[in-house]
């Protein structure tokens, strides 16, 4: 039962804004799976339904631009190319086989233009220029050209088009006619042509006829008579023959090239197939390439600039009707607004034309009875009466046409009498005495048969008629009443009461269709669901509820109506539901399966009295039957597309028609299926077991992709199924899995732990003993560590100390000497004073030496990092050797680069000790000529250089330099020069912990040059430094507290202070320096850190508690590096090391005190 005669096509274009790789189609051929390959411009592509893979240079093909595609009966894929010959892609779809001319010379050009396979296996190729060939199974390959004078010869060496017909014959096409092979020649079929046209297209079809598109017109060589005829039918449109014929489908439609576009011939008739392009924005005429009937009996039509069409092989299951403007029979509405029943069958329909249509849907013969139905007003709904009378509802008017006479009856809203509503007036429901109901959203009317009004329901009102634009769909109910859907559920009208009731057991919930099945079945749709309810004779009894769960959209219906077999139809924004209650399967359809639009109106619409459905969409009225809309009858293939894993950092692929066999370590296990149906292929719905992991089915959705992380070793069987878009799931896909035993679970490998563990076993009795030998030797080696270590801490505890002790007693002798030297001394005296002084400097030097080198070896020594002037530090180090240079006769230079920052961040105090041990080195073993001292920037930091004419050094005593306790020449250099041997090495060791290094050039004869790399950065001077040192003197005549419990040392310091004009108060312990203070005032106080009783640390702070204000000045023989931190912390001004000299107390209380005049 065909609604409206045969149904108009509507192929679908896909474009590059789909995913296609270029507009640009040359050919198509289908697989064995099912895929559809494409030969474009721009590559091969294989299209699945959804997305695409494309095979360009970089993937294996020699050529982008590819003219033809043929899959052989192996399954294996052919493409001809433009400049990369003929490319043979191999079943598993990894690699190709090419050959070319470059790889054998038989082959005439690189540019294959066709391609087919004969029933013998072989494949042929036609070039642009090189003739036909023929590869044999066996790799031979045959070339055929014209020759001149051999009628039985290839008619040209352009070879266009190949085919094969139903008897197994190739067919040739060329620039000059065409032939067929007969197994030796080839046969001339266009001889008394002159000359014979160039060949476009050969088409065979389902008779056997081979239809010929050439240059000079379409013809058809008719199988049965062997004659050659013209193409016969002609463009619907302009009248010219075809250009061809494309393709004839399985009922025997003959699918045409024509000047117009497309055409389609059914029993002798042609149409016209307009072709809608949503990329151009209107209709188009493409010129077509290739065609092709897919297995599921959809159809693809290739351009050779605008893509591919396709319709897919359900499109007759629907039939649109549109509005022609230069076709006065087709439909007056462009946009069918409401579509009810008309007693005699047909259907009435009104929309945007404002013209009352009446259709007979078995015919699709349409007829306009009546224009202008409410003037210049719309029309949104017409209901014929019992009395066969049709009441049409507009924008505030209201229309009666009576058929019979021709009256035509109005009622305005501006009517003083029996006015119309105010708003649209949407819903008619007619009453069996011939009354009417008239809906709009804020009222409803009753009238008479003749249109007087009465009765006047306001909404809001009295009556239960809702507010707020609440009324969706007015119909009659199973009990005979009237029933409403509104945003507060179904409604009914009791006669009774005279007033709107809920419906007993109905949705509280907004309704926004209702329908009425058999057997009392009521369906009612809300948004995003669809509860079938039963009418007992007194209310509602829900029966089942369709939701997402069945497939349906979340989205607000539009009209529903049930079926003659119980089937629901629900017009939705996402497209036509079609739901099976009794199999509890739903369809969704869209415009991927032929429908105009997914735009439908949001009115009423119904079955006609002999079952056919029509729905106004924004592109047209769709008409069908239920009967007439099928499922496939095909079970599509279900394809695995990959299966791959991750070994590694590498992708591993496998066939999925072989048993896989996957390592203990591999990962990432990705398997990909799709089902091979283009009928609405974003539809297909996938799921995944795999037994012994999954409890149960997975579903992924429309992704048909599975990966798993990581499988235990065993055997596993993975199940794969698809669900069509007609709800049917296919058999399911199986594939079997290995997971392999990791190699040291395998049975090789237990046994071979099985004897290593017994060779163990035996092993362990032999090396028994040994293990306790070792064991001994390792308590002796640990107690032999134990005990160097503690002789390391005794030695730096030892040192500490030493140090400790030393620094007093040397500050007795060096004061003492000093002390003595200011008086009044002959030459030799002099001298013996002189000698203890040097001595005792020689002294300390070692016993610093020895603290560094302690400090180092324990990982203690501590570096500050604040800014320092390194121009004033270089002319202090300077100055400090000039005057013993001077007197041994040596020219001494020191130089500053004038690029050299004189602020820099780094411990003044350790760079001006390697420039002391550095110069002090120099001095000592060069004996004439001169020493230099060069600063200068090098990249990253700074480079002090000690420049010296000395003996120099070979490459053994280089080598043995730096080491600690070691001198040039060992003992004759101690013996010569003095030392200890330390100062080079501590030197090197204080660079490298600076983040430096010091560089040694030194041959014998030429001289010695250190070089010292410090990373010292660059540094903003300090606030108030000064821009060079200052020259200021030390104050006079101050008042000083000296705390020191030694009397010699304190001797010494009084000593001093008083040989500089100052007054010394002198105690021995804390008690008295607070008892001195509270008597007297001092300008400022010396403590010993080290006193009986209160150290001086905890004396200075109760020196400023008893009000003592002036500096405090710490003088200790401490070496600690955390000794100068403590005194700052407890109130320190100043901080001395013993031994000190007059210079170093004079220095200090300048830093701490004004300068004042000498009294």
């Amino acid at each position: 039962m065909a609604a409206g005669g045969p149904p108009l096509p509507m192929p679908r274009q896909i474009s590059v804004y789909d995913g296609l790789p270029s507009n640009r189609i040359n050919a198509l051929a289908e697989d064995r799976q099912g895929y559809l390959w494409i030969a474009t411009r721009d590559g091969l592509a294989r299209y699945d339904g959804v997305g695409y893979r494309v095979w360009r240079v970089g993937d294996g093909l020699r050529d982008n631009h590819v003219w033809t595609v043929l899959v052989d009966r192996e399954d294996r894929v052919w493409v001809g190319t433009q400049n990369g010959g003929l490319s043979m892609l191999d079943v598993q779809r990894r690699a190709f086989t090419h050959y070319g001319r470059d790889g054998d010379p038989r082959i005439g050009s690189n540019d294959v233009w066709s391609l087919a396979q004969t029933s013998d296996g072989a494949i042929w190729f036609g070039t642009a220029d090189g003739g036909l060939h023929r590869l044999g199974r066996d790799g031979r390959i045959t070339r055929f050209m014209p020759e001149p004078g051999d009628p039985r010869s290839l008619p040209s060496a352009s070879v266009t088009w190949l085919r094969t017909d139903a008897a197994g014959r190739l067919w040739v096409g060329t620039y000059h006619g065409v032939a067929r092979w007969t197994g030796r020649d080839f046969e001339r079929l266009m001889h008394d042509m002159h000359p014979p046209p160039a060949v476009n297209a050969l088409v065979p079809d389902r008779d056997g006829d081979m239809w010929i598109a050439t240059a000079a017109g379409a013809f058809v060589h008719r199988a049965a008579s062997g004659r050659m005829e013209q193409a016969p039918w002609r463009d619907p449109v302009l009248g010219h023959p075809p250009l061809g014929m494309l393709v004839q489908d399985r009922q025997g439609a003959h699918w045409l090239d024509t000047r117009s576009g497309l055409s389609v011939e059914r029993d002798g008739v042609v149409h016209d197939v307009p072709l809608y392009s949503n990329t151009s924005r209107g209709l188009v005429r493409p010129s077509w390439s290739a065609a092709l009937e897919d297995r599921e009996g959809g159809l693809w039509f290739a351009s050779s600039e605008m893509g591919l069409w396709h319709l897919p092989a359900n499109w007759r299951n629907f039939t649109v009707l549109r509005r022609v403007l230069d076709d006065p029979a087709s439909a007056a509405n462009a946009f069918v607004y409401s579509v009810t029943a008309a007693r005699d069958g047909g259907l009435w329909l009104v929309g945007t034309g404002g013209v009352l249509d009446w259709l007979d849907p078995h015919s699709a013969r349409l007829e306009h009875r009546l224009e202008r139905v409410c003037g210049d007003r719309l029309p949104y709904v017409a209901r014929e009466m019992v009395d066969r009378s049709v009441w049409i509802g507009c924008h505030g008017t209201v229309t009666r046409w009576e058929p019979g006479s021709g009256r035509v009856s109005r009622w305005h809203r501006s009517d003083a009498v029996d006015a119309a509503p105010g708003g649209i007036v949407g819903y008619i429901v007619g009453e069996p005495d011939g009354g009417v109901w008239l809906g709009a959203n804020d009222m409803l009317q009753r009238r008479d048969a003749d249109g007087r009004v009465r009765q006047v329901i306001e909404a809001g009102g009295p009556e239960g008629f809702p507010a707020n634009n609440a009324l969706r769909q007015m119909s009659r109910g199973p009990d005979g009443a009237l029933w409403l859907a509104t945003r507060v559920g179904l409604l009914m009208w009791n006669a009774g009461a005279r007033r709107f009731e809920p419906v007993p057991g109905g949705p509280d919930w907004q309704v926004f269709a209702f329908g009425f099945g058999a057997g009392d079945r009521v369906w009612v749709g809300g948004n995003g669901m669809l509860v079938a309810y039963r009418w007992d004779g007194a209310e509602l009894v829900a029966e089942r509820t369709v939701d997402a769960r069945q497939g349906l959209p979340a989205v607000a219906p539009g009209g529903l109506v049930a079926d003659g077999q119980g089937v629901v139809w629900m017009s939705t924004p996402r497209g036509l539901v079609r739901y099976d209650p009794g199999h509890d399967r739903l369809r969704l359809y869209s415009v991927l399966d032929g429908l105009p639009s997914q735009q439908f109106s949001e009115y009423q619409f119904e079955p006609s009295a002999r079952g056919y459905i029509a729905v106004g969409t924004a592109d047209g009225l769709l008409l069908f039957h239920p009967r007439q809309v099928q499922e496939g009858a095909r079970s599509p293939n279900l394809a695995i597309e990959s299966v791959s894993v991750r070994r590694g950092d590498r992708t591993v692929d496998f066939a999925p028609d072989a048993p896989i066999r996957l390592r203990h370590d591999d990962r990432d296990l990705r398997v990909s299926a799709r089902l091979l149906s283009f009928t609405d292929a974003h539809a297909h719905r996938y799921r995944f077991r795999l037994e012994g992991y999954d409890p149960a089915w997975v579903e992924v959705g429309a992704v048909g992709e599975r990966q798993f992380p990581r499988l235990d070793h065993g055997r596993y069987r993975l199940e794969v199924q698809a669900r069509t878009a007609d709800d049917d799931w296919m058999p399911a896909r199986r594939l079997a899995l290995e997971v392999q035993q990791p190699w040291w679970r395998t049975p090789a490998a237990m046994a071979a732990w099985t004897l290593a563990a017994l060779a163990l076993l035996g092993l362990l009795g032999l090396q028994y003993r040994a293990r306790l030998k070792r064991r001994h030797e390792w308590q002796l080696a640990e107690q032999r560590h134990e005990l160097a270590l503690q002789a390391s801490v005794a030695k730096t505890r030892f040192l500490a100390t030493l140090g400790h002790e030393v620094r007093t007693p040397m500050t007795a002798v060096l004061g003492m000497s000093e002390l003595l030297a200011s008086t009044q001394l002959d030459a030799r005296q002099r001298g013996h004073v002189e000698s203890i002084r040097r001595a005792g400097e020689h002294l300390l030097r070692l016993v610093n030496d020895a603290l560094d080198l302690a400090k180092i070896e324990a990982g203690r020594l501590e570096l500050v990092d604040e800014p320092l002037d390194l121009h004033a530090l270089v002319r202090e180090t300077a100055a400090f050797h000039a005057p013993l240079l001077e007197r041994r006769g040596l020219g001494f230079d020191c130089s500053i680069d004038p690029a050299l920052p004189r602020w820099v961040l780094g411990d003044a105090g350790r760079v001006r000790q390697i420039l002391l041990n550095l110069l002090g080195n120099a001095a000592k073993f060069t004996e004439r000529g001169s020493v230099a001292l060069q600063a200068a920037p090098y990249p990253g930091g700074v480079c002090l250089t000690v420049r010296d004419t000395g003996p120099g050094l070979n490459e053994e005593q280089k080598q043995r330099l730096f080491r600690r306790f070691e001198q040039a020449e060992g003992a004759r250099t101690s013996a010569r020069y003095g030392g200890s041997g330390l100062g080079l090495a501590i030197s090197q060791e204080l660079a490298a912990a600076m983040g430096g290094r010091i560089e040694l050039e030194s041959a014998p004869g030429e001289g010695t040059t250190f070089r010292v790399l410090l990373p010292l950065r660059s540094a903003a001077a300090p606030p108030g430094a000064p821009d060079a040192p200052p020259e200021g003197r030390a104050p006079h005549g101050l008042r000083l507290l000296l705390v020191e419990d030694e009397d010699a040392v304190a001797d010494v310091i009084a000593g001093l202070l008083e040989g500089q004009g100052h007054r010394v108060r002198r105690v021995a312990h804390g008690l008295a320096a607070l008892s001195e203070i509270a008597g007297q005032p001092f300008d400022a106080a010396l403590l010993d850190l080290d006193l009986p009783g209160i150290d001086g640390l905890a004396l200075a702070p109760l020196l400023r508690q008893n009000g003592f204000a002036g500096p405090l000045v710490a003088v200790t023989a401490r070496t600690d590096a955390d000794a100068e931190a403590a005194a700052a912390k407890a109130g320190f001004d100043a901080f001395l090391r013993k031994p000190v000299t007059g210079a170093m107390l004079a220095q200090a209380l300048a830093a701490v005190l004004p300068a004042r005049p000498s009294a």
